[in-house]
């Protein structure tokens, strides 16, 4: 474990695997290192491959530290400092909505190399603010479980059955402790899908990128990856067979690797 101290005073922990060209991993809603076994497992597989690979908790989240208000710029300043720490350059990891973390770090040049982004959750015209106003709400009354189970169903989609299976298993609690984050995540969201030059809001990050999205995700996940891709002006895209909006560390790891070098 290590850290490094942000901007604005936040520190942010991170577990650095290998040596090698850097890559860092930035998780989507919710996720962070305690319960999310698998980017450890892609951190891990990458550094037996000869990267440099950082697997880190958001602010908000697990051991890292959260100073408010919050702001997308705060983010991209942990990744800047993770990347300072890294050697100077990075490709960056992205999973769902990590992905508004990564594209704004490449935009705003903070030395990022190449861009992965898995299933980014970004629809041009969807308006979230009537779900960030309900979780907001929740949050204020301290009804984190409840803003954790509105997210699920309401936001993506979840039957409420298979939440209420989840809410039952050791790592809903670990969820739950981090609900406070799922308003950073949407607003991030709500920022770039109520752009009105959604297409030309990437034009300026001209490194190569990739688009993944698995064949057996939500509905909209492919879609929403191909639109990405095609505002990017080096971009790929990538359908990896079987996999859902989670993909396992044999089929991801094998494509990133591809892609790196």
């Amino acid at each position: 474990m290590s850290t490094v101290t942000s901007q604005d005073g936040t520190i942010i922990d991170y577990d650095r695997h290998g040596d090698g060209p850097a890559v860092i991993f930035v998780g989507g809603a919710t996720q962070y290192r305690a319960i999310d076994q698998n980017t450890s497992q892609f951190a891990q597989r990458l550094a037996a491959e000869g990267f440099t690979a950082i697997d880190y908790d958001r602010r908000g989240r697990g051991r890292s530290g959260d100073t408010a208000p919050w702001a997308l710029e705060r983010e991209v300043e942990d990744v800047a400092a993770l990347i300072k720490a890294a050697g100077g350059t990075a490709t960056l990891y992205s999973s769902s909505s990590g992905a508004t973390v990564a594209l704004a770090a490449a935009d705003a040049g903070v030395g990022v190399t190449a861009l992965a982004l898995y299933e980014p959750p970004l629809f041009a015209g969807v308006d979230h603010a009537e779900h960030i106003a309900t979780l907001r709400s929740l949050l204020d009354a301290g009804k984190n479980d409840e803003a954790m189970r509105y997210n699920m169903t309401a936001v993506i989609g979840v039957p409420p059955q298979v939440v209420d299976g989840m809410a039952q298993s050791p790592g809903w609690a670990d969820m739950v402790a981090v609900a406070p984050t799922l308003v950073y995540d949407l607003t991030a969201c709500q920022e770039i899908n109520t752009d009105p030059d959604w297409p030309g809001r990437w034009a300026a990050i001209t490194v190569p990128a990739i688009v993944y999205s698995g064949d057996q995700t939500f509905p909209g996940m492919p879609e929403a990856a191909d639109a990405v891709a095609a505002a990017l002006p080096d971009a790929t895209r990538r359908v990896l067979p079987g996999q859902g909006h989670g993909p396992t560390p044999d089929a991801i790891v094998p494509a990133l690797l591809e892609f790196l070098r």
